[in-house]
């Protein structure tokens, strides 16, 4: 609703609280003081924002760089915002350039500061004081107001407030006492879930407890069973382990055996091997010694020939009368070649003995 506040100004200190709902009907009016953001150009299409300590008194909007800089009226602020014909609102969703809670002062004439609180709470109170200072208007319809009329719309939002103020509170007991009632079942639940845990650790100290004594009652029942197996079955068990050793004994010396056996029996091969090996090289030697032979019968063969056909050279030069020297050298050869036929004879023969002799001796093995 429209709102043009024209009222005294009473002189208090600055950082008064606002206690039940006259004192905030009082608040309202007296000065105030606090941070805000400045979006820098004085414009509303500005990028830069700076935070400043403003104070709020009658209808002069002036800031601060720190509150340090403000020690009183008389000194001089870094700027100054007359509320004289202003119109306040909000900048609505999203504020500008994505800063909540920010709110614009504008005049008729086109000019325009645009602020930011911390909070909405904030904003709301510092958009309630501007429009409750003195000639602060907030559209064209509260300028054409009668000072009359405007002070009793001043009023009129004032006791709004103070009725939504009055919603507000009962609405926050309201949730003060749900809360109160969530924080006791919140520590019903906790004390209850401490005594879960604490039942739980006792269950888990008894778990391992028994856990112990059961594994403690697990090997003694084991060492008590080791011990009377062994009393009662300590005959058995000595003549098992008798069996087991002359069993091993048996099997050493069955290896042993088996070790000697298979040695031999390598041997026997080996020995095999070798008078497979004898045997081919007699057979060997004897198609040698047969082809020698032949050989042997064909030189003889070869010899009667020679023989025959130098007694017939010998006839023939006798019956044509060759002298005595000629006939002496005939001779010579002739008696030569018997010479070499005979030696080959006797080699022949030579080599048949040794091959008799051998011959036997191989079959033999």
């Amino acid at each position: 609703p429209t709102c043009i506040a024209i009222n005294r100004v009473i002189e208090r200190p600055l950082c008064a609280m606002p206690g039940d709902a006259d004192g905030d009907v009082e608040s309202l009016l007296q000065t105030r003081q606090g941070f805000l953001s400045k979006l820098g150009g004085g414009q509303e299409k500005g990028h830069k924002w700076n935070r400043r300590w403003f104070v709020l008194r009658d209808n002069i909007l002036m800031y601060f760089n720190s509150p340090k800089d403000f020690t009183g009226f008389r000194d001089k602020p870094s700027g100054v915002v007359l509320l004289e014909e202003a119109n306040v609102r909000e900048s609505g969703e999203g504020g500008y350039y994505g800063r909540p809670f920010t709110f614009v002062l504008s005049h008729s004439g086109g000019e325009s500061v645009v602020l930011a609180a911390e909070t909405e709470k904030e904003m709301v109170e510092w958009m309630q004081a501007v429009r409750t200072s003195r000639l602060c208007v907030t559209d064209a319809e509260a300028a054409a107001m009668s000072e009359a009329q405007r002070q009793q719309a001043a009023e009129a939002d004032i006791d709004a407030a103070v009725h939504r103020r009055a919603d507000a509170e009962a609405a926050l007991a309201t949730v003060d006492k749900e809360l109160s009632e969530v924080q006791k079942t919140h520590r019903e639940v906790e004390a209850e879930k401490e005594r879960a845990e604490k039942e739980l650790k006792e269950l888990m100290a008894r778990f391992k407890l028994r856990k112990s004594l059961l594994h403690w009652r697990h090997r003694k029942l084991t060492f008590s069973f080791r011990a009377l197996v062994t009393i009662v079955f300590e005959g058995r068990i000595d003549k098992a382990r008798g069996a087991k050793a002359s069993a091993d004994a048996r099997m050493a010396a069955a290896q042993q055996e088996l070790e000697a056996a298979s040695a031999a029996r390598q041997k026997a091969e080996v020995a095999k091997r070798k008078s497979e090996e004898m045997y081919v090289r007699e057979l060997e030697l004897k198609k040698q010694s047969e082809a020698e032979e032949r050989e042997g019968d064909r030189l003889a063969a070869h010899e009667a020939d020679l023989r025959a056909e130098a007694e017939q050279e010998v006839g023939v030069l006798k019956q044509a009368g060759l002298g005595k020297l000629s006939l002496d050298r005939e001779r010579q050869e002739c008696l030569d070649l018997r010479m070499q036929l005979e030696r080959c004879r006797a080699e022949g023969e030579l080599l048949q003995t040794k091959l008799k002799r051998r011959v036997p001796t191989g079959k033999s093995k």
